[in-house]
């Protein structure tokens, strides 16, 4: 009898080799919100707030999920801070959509950490990316600490992507208008100082609301510089050039581009 073809072996599929793109969107960290009333404008657009909401909350529970849960960090007496975010924006979502937010961590620079984000629309669609510097601080002092020194390490999940965050530039002009912020209890976060998020809504505050009802948002860049404490209040200066506000004081620098 003649031996039977291994018929299974010879037509046997190759399997296909994952790509570099579908290797890093892998690494990405990603999570699915809807938009609700609560985190809109009167307009339906998305708060800029609450956009750094989303930024904010991803990146802390992927920073858990890649070993670093609060028992490394809070628990021993250190606190998370972003210094620096930059945010693009092709346009904002609106009330009632469902977006895909992702994130993914880059090359720890010393003592500073690098994360990067985008989001997309229910399509697939790229609407916004954009890219932020975090450190850790202590409780007490309120000082910038080593990571090495308390075994606090995020992998690098960039796979080749490059980190891209500008450097924040100097005002181009004079700011004329003046304002008063006031470290509010509501504006307050477990750190006892304004969450980076509120400074968003501080601004806007300052912004005319027909400027606000006719200009979309495209930029958000600030920096931030020192906190303020729950109670304290600083002077702040503001202005609108080519396209942007700006607003500056001793806590931070921040520009909304339109």
């Amino acid at each position: 009898m003649g031996q039977t073809p291994n018929l299974r072996g010879r037509y046997r599929r190759r399997r296909r080799r994952t790509s570099k793109k579908e290797m890093s969107f892998m690494n990405d960290f990603s999570k699915t919100f809807k938009i609700t009333a609560d985190q809109v404008t009167p307009f339906q657009h998305l708060r800029p707030s609450s956009l750094l909401r989303f930024l904010q909350e991803i990146s802390i529970e992927h920073t858990e999920e890649l070993g670093m849960p609060r028992q490394y960090t809070l628990d021993k007496g250190l606190l998370w801070v972003v210094a620096k975010q930059h945010i693009e924006i092709k346009r904002m979502p609106k009330y009632d959509e469902i977006i895909t937010v992702s994130t993914w961590p880059s090359k720890t620079m010393h003592v500073l950490f690098p994360r990067s984000y985008e989001i997309k629309d229910k399509d697939g669609n790229v609407i916004i990316k954009g890219a932020s510097i975090w450190a850790l601080i202590d409780i007490k002092n309120r000082k910038m600490v080593n990571p090495n020194e308390h075994g606090i390490v995020v992998e690098d999940l960039s796979n080749g992507r490059p980190f891209n965050i500008p450097l924040s530039n100097k005002i181009p002009f004079d700011l004329k208008e003046n304002g008063v912020i006031l470290a509010q209890f509501s504006f307050c976060d477990l750190n006892g100082h304004i969450n980076n998020t509120s400074y968003l809504d501080i601004a806007e505050n300052l912004i005319p609301i027909e400027f606000l009802k006719e200009h979309e948002l495209k930029l958000i860049d600030i920096k931030y510089v020192h906190e303020i404490k729950l109670g304290e209040s600083l002077p702040i200066q503001y202005g609108f050039e080519n396209n942007s506000y700006y607003f500056v004081n001793h806590a931070f620098q921040l520009q909304l581009g339109y």
